[in-house]
């Protein structure tokens, strides 16, 4: 999936997500204080830590959320249904996926160091699992230089340009339980969304 975040002013953007399904789907950015626009730090704290059911996965495998909009492209037969079953099944992730992208934004924000990030996604993923968090202060760290590296780019953008991103994390797909599915011959083929 190919993102672009539109620059409309200092303080607006939108961004549009050119879906691997044909789709071009418009996301509306909200008014912000902040240089590094929210929807940009989901986009690249999400990718980084390879979030699939957060919210830019949900859009990659087929979510439609109430504040987006078809720009191009045709949905195809039942997308509802698939939305749906899509936001349904990635409930939990869409609230992880904020709270990593929220760490992440005010290290990169306020200069809180990887350890303080890092403490701030402990404490989210303990009311959630016993199971220790999978992510460590180098991967913490990366994804904070990859959101500095976004803004330093994003604060060269112009009214009226775009900066565009890939999203090349796979596909969660809900309706094929083990993300996998078979061809006609009986064989196996690539998971959805993978190249």
């Amino acid at each position: 999936m190919e993102v672009i975040f539109q620059r409309v002013s200092d303080t607006v953007y939108f961004s549009t997500a050119a879906r691997d399904d044909g789709v071009t789907v418009r996301v509306p950015g909200y008014d912000r204080t902040s240089p590094v626009p929210h929807d940009l730090a989901h986009f690249v704290a999400e990718r980084e830590f390879g979030l699939a059911r957060a919210f830019w996965g949900s859009v990659a495998a087929g979510a439609m959320f109430t504040n987006m909009k078809v720009v191009e492209g045709r949905r195809r037969p039942h997308a509802d249904e698939r939305s749906k079953r899509i936001m349904k099944a990635n409930g939990l992730w869409l609230g992880a996926g904020e709270a990593v992208a929220g760490a992440i934004h005010d290290a990169v924000e306020e200069g809180h160091t990887a350890e303080r990030a890092l403490e701030a996604l402990r404490k989210m993923h303990s009311s959630v699992s016993t199971e220790p968090l999978p992510v460590g202060v180098e991967d913490v760290e990366r994804a904070i230089s990859a959101l500095r590296a976004a803004a330093d780019r994003w604060a060269e953008i112009p009214a009226g340009e775009g900066m565009a991103l890939s999203w090349r994390v796979p596909v969660y797909d809900p309706g094929l339980g083990d993300r996998r599915s078979k061809d006609r011959k009986g064989g196996r083929r690539k998971p959805r969304g993978v190249r």
